[in-house]
């Protein structure tokens, strides 16, 4: 009778497979939330440095609008006539210019 109730004390005592499955779950639900925390902590730090970016660039613009370095207005160049300047540049106190771009040269002399 004695053996009896210590095995019955044992088996109160003993978590059944049940409750191990469920305390189981308990922590991994515990860690997923903890990653689910630094995640939005994370988050939330990029958010602040995305809107101090925002604010300095913010600043720029308008730096640039007020110091009048903006391209409002102006007539944008296309890639053909950055090319023929930089290579007039590059020809320009060679001679070589005026046989490069003899059209510029007639404009030059009138």
């Amino acid at each position: 009778m004695a053996e009896e109730k210590k095995e019955e004390e044992e088996e109160k005592e003993a978590p059944s497979e049940d409750e191990k499955e469920e305390e189981e779950e308990k922590a991994a639900a515990g860690e997923l939330i903890d990653k689910a925390d630094k995640a939005a902590g994370r988050l939330e730090d990029a958010n602040k440095e995305l809107g101090k970016l925002l604010s300095k660039q913010e600043r720029m613009k308008v730096e640039a609008t007020l110091g009048g370095t903006t391209t409002a207005g102006q007539q944008e160049k296309t890639q053909e006539e950055k090319e023929i300047e930089g290579a007039k540049e590059l020809l320009k106190d060679t001679g070589l210019a005026e046989e490069a771009f003899p059209d510029e040269a007639d404009k030059k002399e009138v």
